[in-house]
């Protein structure tokens, strides 16, 4: 993949990962005092379609994204990609765990509703600090003129 595309294909992935963190921490930011049946069922749905996507966005990124083209231009950054593998896994069992809770909450469940609430927002945080990441390292492996002979 080109630079170039490579580039604009992170922009956007990153772009609807922020858009769909951003719905899902609207939902969670303020924990229900009432119509907790109601808030459950939109969090489960907008906590499964953000997990789907950024499980599908973690995949691409591995198998066809910018990993492997960053460890070719530059190899002593191979740990730091292993490293940003090593989060991915991280965030899958984050996000089953999530999904679990989220799976068997009941709106009687005040302290669970918002520990839920409280794992979201962490695991929104993780993710945020890792795409920018990802993003510093791209834009100096594809930017940086490192003296490299033409």
């Amino acid at each position: 993949m080109k630079p170039e595309d490579l580039a604009n294909w992170m922009r956007e992935e990153h772009g609807k990962v922020e858009q769909l963190a951003m719905r899902l921490q609207e939902h969670v930011g303020c924990v229900p005092n009432t119509n907790r049946a109601h808030w459950i069922e939109v969090a489960q749905k907008a906590f499964e379609h953000f997990r789907a996507h950024v499980t599908k966005h973690m995949a691409l990124e591995e198998k066809d994204g910018y990993m492997s083209s960053v460890v070719e231009r530059r190899p002593a950054l191979s740990k730091e990609v292993d490293r940003l593998i090593e989060e991915h896994k991280a965030f899958t069992l984050i996000m089953d765990n999530i999904h679990h809770v989220l799976q068997t909450l009941r709106p009687e469940q005040s302290l669970l509703i918002r520990d839920c609430c409280h794992r979201i927002r962490s695991l929104l945080s993780y993710i945020e600090h890792h795409e920018k990441d990802e993003n510093l390292m791209v834009i100096s492996v594809f930017t940086d003129d490192i003296g490299t002979k033409d």
